[in-house]
């Protein structure tokens, strides 16, 4: 039953995504939102994101941790703040490695960047309220924020 109800929520995400790209011709992309969008690359759409965390499971999260409730410091977030360390970021209070999710962000990677070690949790809730964070990142999980 929960297989059935993520694959839902996700076509659901991929819908609400492609209504929100519409836009009255002649019209520039997103304009007034204030929301960058980039054109994804192929083979880098949700549907794609999703495919990729079922066949690589928990490594998409990279260097492995202690378990569930591994504690990251704020001086180990700031670390990952780069590609060459991991782009890792928090929302609301768990800490995910960004970096393969990079190219399959409709803002491209340039504006998952700016959270780049430090709490993302602000600036996640002012564009994607609705976007269940915890499921879409769920294989990037480094473990618990400890501040």
């Amino acid at each position: 039953l929960f297989c059935v109800f993520h694959y839902f929520n996700c076509l659901l995400l991929h819908f609400i995504v492609a209504v929100m790209s519409l836009k009255v011709p002649g019209q520039a992309k997103n304009v007034g939102t204030g929301r960058l969008q980039v054109p994804l690359r192929p083979k880098h759409s949700l549907m794609d994101w999703v495919a990729l965390k079922k066949r690589r499971g928990k490594a998409l999260a990279g260097a492995p941790r202690t378990g569930e409730s591994a504690r990251i410091t704020k001086e180990e977030l700031k670390k990952h703040n780069s590609i060459d360390t991991g782009i890792w970021t928090v929302i609301q209070g768990r800490v995910y490695n960004l970096t393969p999710y990079l190219d399959y962000h409709p803002g491209g990677p340039k504006t998952l960047k700016q959270v780049a070690g430090r709490d993302g949790t602000s600036l996640f809730t002012k564009y994607h309220a609705w976007v269940n964070v915890h499921t879409l990142l769920d294989k990037c999980y480094v473990g618990v924020y400890g501040g």
